[in-house]
């Protein structure tokens, strides 16, 4: 299967705004290439200097990379998008359109992607790499496919840590925006009894089954297409994961506070430094008291309680 590759060139501000036109379109993934971001880290942290170029270095925009099946025509819907955007923040968008083939893709992930530990017990393991588990660790396997959810991205890491603090076992849990599935399996393995996966991403939903399939949590996680707003309303649950964008996110929050019974967990992830203030405001209104903070460069991940 080959892929329409969309990459929107712009400036900091509005990345979040542009990367959550691609999830309302439906993208199997999508990629941020921030050279800011990049530039901030190499001056705090050690790095190894073959890891990032320095012709991205040098680089002044921003990349945000969406991904499409080639049959599905969003061009028009994602230039009216664009348009607000624009207007919004008084910045311009520029918009290039590629052909990428599955196998491609797939051999860039098996190039760069390698088993990694995140908090004190969860290794997240490719699909095609060998690995001996030391004592307590826990092992995901994942194979992200075009799915958004390798571990590797600081909103995702966020979650993962929160779920190994909190999640105890024998909750219920609602991963809402799941993509590859990689948090309703660290859920599941940290003993949650049941997990709702839900994400508006067809390719995401068919990938996150491959893995849950794959880790054997078929009887555990049941995963489906679905709005979460929607959906989340009517469920029940006492862990909420929101891996997604500040705008969800926020949206999320009241639904939350609706159906967690006090004592529960909203780990809200995917939100820009920028728009943490709002999300922060829209949890203490909704009875929420923030228990952890989590940043890295520009993000920021929460779990929160439900206080009444």
């Amino acid at each position: 299967m080959n892929w329409k590759e969309v990459s929107v060139l712009t400036e900091g501000v509005c990345v979040e705004a542009i990367a959550g036109i691609f999830h309302h379109l439906g993208s199997g993934g999508v990629i941020i290439e921030d050279p800011q971001a990049a530039r901030k880290y190499v001056k705090k942290e050690p790095w190894d200097a073959k890891a990032v170029s320095q012709d991205f270095l040098k680089h002044q925009f921003i990349v945000v990379r969406g991904y499409f099946p080639m049959e599905r025509q969003v061009m028009d819907e994602l230039k009216l998008g664009l348009a607000t955007v624009e207007s919004n923040f008084g910045i311009k968008c520029r918009v290039y359109v590629d052909e990428v083939k599955d196998e491609d893709w797939e051999s860039s992930w098996k190039k760069y992607y390698h088993t990694f530990k995140v908090g004190e017990r969860l290794v997240i393991k490719p699909s095609w790499e060998e690995y001996q588990a030391l004592e307590n660790e826990i092992i995901i396997e994942i194979d992200p496919g075009m799915a958004f959810g390798t571990g590797i991205h600081a909103s995702t890491r966020f979650c993962l840590v929160f779920a190994e603090e909190y999640i105890k076992g024998g909750e219920q849990v609602i991963d809402a925006g799941c993509g590859s599935g990689i948090l309703s399996i660290a859920a599941a393995k940290l003993g949650a009894s049941s997990v709702e996966a839900m994400d508006i991403d067809e390719v995401a939903v068919r990938v996150a089954r491959e893995n849950i399939a794959l880790n054997k949590l078929e009887d555990i996680i049941r995963v489906r297409a679905a709005n979460v707003a929607e959906e989340m309303a009517d469920m029940t649950a006492q862990v909420i994961m929101a891996n997604i964008t500040a705008e969800v996110v926020e949206r999320l929050i009241p639904i939350a506070a609706e159906i967690l019974p006090r004592g529960g967990y909203f780990f809200g992830s995917g939100i820009v430094d920028s728009r943490w203030p709002g999300v922060e405001k829209q949890l203490k209104n909704c009875g929420f008291i923030m228990d952890q903070i989590l940043t890295d460069t520009d993000w920021v991940g929460v779990a929160a309680i439900k206080s009444d």
